[in-house]
């Protein structure tokens, strides 16, 4: 639950209480990003004129969850007050949760699937759902009748309504005791005070200059049979970005070159990418318990227009916008990491690890309709840290708290159980310190014969990595997962044989016929299932977390550690560290290693004339063609930068392989907005 304050600011058009630049945050909570999700709800709300209509009372109960409005996706819910000091509005009071299921019409909270906005569930659109701090019943109605899972929405804004109303009733207690003017004037010392630390913080800690980036997360839809006609394709989504440390401390983050929005649900507007930013703020340098706008004041984001991060199409799809939000602030986290590296302070350094989904629907074991995520990926391996190896089943890039929940919760949950749940040896990003080790889960569809499962990991990594290591850290080991439908796993309970307790060990007895089925599938691509039965399986193996620095550094008692706990194999030991188990030996190894990465090698002036030829007959693949053309079809930073490192005269890609089109953008209302860095002209 957070607080901001709303200070009086006139604006050119007219004379109304507007927030803008005036309006922050003094408090928030560190979990998923309400962030500008408030702030900027309540100026859609003033720039629209909901002060003459709808009008905003004491009382009065707002909802969001729109992409337009500041929201980050379908899913993210937000519920806000205002808090009112006699006549005058002085604060908003807000709250977000994640639904598990928003209508989408693949079932889950999150589409994979949807080309657009249409199939990816229930929008509030800033809408007035309450008065007199009680939810309308035509609002209560309407949730009944949009979702498959209204209880769980329903219960949710209730639980929001009343921290909100707490929150409201503490800040009347205090202004009531010190006064209105203390307490605006101590908003504003708060929100001055975290923008001057933020500056110290990272003045002290990082290097001034200009850091690049780039993330290709990789797509593959063509493969699955049933989807709309504009979704069935492969795609890679390229986003350029410079982060830039000023001398001043203030950090911009500049995405220039990155491909333009398509028909995927991966969209991003300043919303999400706002979201993004202030999940990367929050832990990694705004993180003294103290969490306010005055960080925000001292960054920018720099989004063009029309581009995958700043989407202007109107029936755009962002439900899932977390898939290119991952990768993106994996690479600035990245980014950021040498940064502290080259200050000297390593132990700032953390990495992060990609995430995967699995989304259930059809009819649930109590004969009602369902569909929901099951959020156990909140707990999945986080990626090592410059000093220490990463956590196993930490928490995820977007959430700080990390949780997988209880298994026998998630049975409840949906018509499913459980039949493992279990690390996966070897499956972690390589380095002198490890990434978080990646685990594994397999359901089996319980008190349903009506079920289907999505099944996707962010950018998919299918050929393309994002989440790299860092210092000759290796990146995360990659995901797959499972279903299969029209089993005999029935069969094999009657007869009281043995049952498989993780995905590795049902995608070998499905190779050995020990399990028989009708039809099934198991490795790295985004899924649709058929329909599953009784007694049919589903699973995911999740990424491990990346890797930092030499693995021919990592210590013995680290390495002999993990295999103590089975974590590691012998053999993984020897391939990843050169580990034999003898001191002597293992050094050895390692020097023969050492000895044939120097004569594998190239002076890099060498591989860039053998390179040269390739670069300028853009001998690549079809996808990787596409993303370079859709690149450059909204600006030249790309090209600017090939043609100058390979020098070249032409940039050799040109085909975008999609259609040649423009789409309108919103009409009819005011919405949050960002646009390129200014550029210098000829003349200057």
């Amino acid at each position: 639950v957070c607080l901001w304050s709303w200070c009086k600011t006139s604006t050119e058009n007219s004379g109304r209480a507007v927030g803008d630049e005036a309006e922050n945050p003094t408090a928030r909570a560190v979990g998923i990003p309400l962030v500008h999700e408030g702030e900027e709800v309540n100026k859609f709300m003033i720039k629209n004129g909901y002060e003459d209509n709808p009008q905003i009372r004491p009382g009065d109960i707002f909802e969001n969850n729109e992409v337009w409005a500041g929201g980050v996706h379908t899913p993210d819910v937000m519920t806000v007050i205002p808090v009112f000091h006699g006549d005058e509005l002085i604060a908003w009071v807000g709250a977000v949760a994640h639904e598990l299921e928003a209508g989408t019409y693949e079932g889950p909270g999150m589409s994979v699937l949807t080309p657009d906005r249409y199939g990816e569930g229930l929008h509030i659109s800033a809408e007035k759902v309450g008065e007199d701090d009680h939810f309308r019943h035509d609002y209560m109605l309407r949730l009944r009748m949009g979702l498959r899972n209204a209880n769980w929405w329903i219960l949710d804004d209730k639980a929001k309504l009343s921290g909100c109303l707490m929150v409201r009733e503490a800040l009347t207690g205090i202004i009531d005791e010190f006064g209105l003017d203390y307490y605006q004037q101590a908003t504003k010392e708060l929100i001055e005070e975290g923008r001057r630390e933020f500056l110290k913080r990272v003045r002290t800690t990082m290097v001034p200059g200009t850091y690049r980036g780039l993330t290709m997360p990789v797509h593959k839809r063509s493969h699955v049979p049933f989807v709309h006609p504009l979704a069935k394709n492969d795609f890679i989504d390229l986003v350029r970005q410079e982060m830039t440390v000023t001398d001043e401390g203030r950090i911009e983050l500049d995405y220039e070159g990155s491909t333009g929005w398509s028909f995927h649900p991966f969209n991003c507007a300043p919303g999400p990418m706002n979201g993004g930013f202030w999940i990367t703020l929050t832990q990694l340098l705004n993180y003294d318990g103290r969490v306010n706008d005055g960080a925000y004041l001292a960054v920018k984001q720099y989004l063009p227009e029309g581009s995958i991060v700043n989407a202007n199409y109107q029936g755009v799809a962002t439900s899932l916008a977390w898939w290119t939000l991952i990768p993106i602030f994996a690479n600035v986290w990245r980014l950021m990491g040498i940064s502290w590296y080259a200050r000297g302070f390593t132990e700032e350094i953390l990495m992060s690890t990609p995430t995967c989904m699995v989304g259930v629907t059809g009819f649930d074991q109590f004969g009602g309709p369902t569909g929901y995520n099951n959020f156990e990926m909140a707990g999945e391996s986080f990626g090592a840290r410059g000093v220490a190896d990463g956590m196993d089943c930490g928490s995820p890039i977007w959430n700080s708290e990390g949780i997988q929940g209880d298994a026998e919760v998630w049975e409840l949950t949906g018509p499913n159980v459980y039949l493992g749940r279990s690390f996966v040896p070897d499956h972690q990003g390589y380095g002198r310190f490890r990434g978080g080790s990646g685990w594994q889960s397999l359901w089996m569809v319980k008190g349903s014969d009506v079920v289907n499962v999505t099944l996707s990991g962010s950018g998919c990594m299918n050929g393309g990595v994002f989440h790299k290591g860092l210092f000759g850290g290796y990146p995360p080991a990659g995901w797959k997962c499972l279903w299969a439908t029209g089993t005999n796993v029935a069969d094999l309970i009657a007869r009281g044989e043995k049952l498989p307790s993780s995905l590795e060990e049902a995608e070998r007895m499905l190779q050995d016929g020990t399990i028989t089925a009708e039809d099934w599938y198991c490795g790295p691509d985004n899924q649709w299932s058929p329909n599953l039965r009784e007694g049919d399986l589903f699973g995911v193996l999740y990424y491990g977390g990346a890797g930092y620095g030499d693995p021919l550094e990592r210590e013995a008692p680290a390495i002999e550690k993990d295999l103590a706990n089975g974590l590691m194999t012998t053999g993984g030991a020897r391939a990843a560290y050169g580990y034999t188990g003898s001191d002597t030996e293992t050094e050895a190894e390692r020097d023969r290693r050492r000895q044939a990465r120097l004569a594998e090698s190239v002076p890099a002036a060498e591989w860039w004339e053998a390179e040269r030829a390739r670069a300028a007959a853009g001998e690549v693949s079809d996808m990787v063609h596409h993303a370079f053309a859709r690149s450059a079809k909204l600006s030249d930073a790309l090209v600017t930068q090939y043609k100058a490192f390979w020098q070249l005269e032409a940039f050799p890609y040109t085909e975008t392989g999609e259609p040649d089109f423009s789409a309108p953008a919103p009409v009819g209302f005011v919405y949050p907005s960002s646009s390129s860095r200014p550029r210098p002209t000829s003349a200057s």
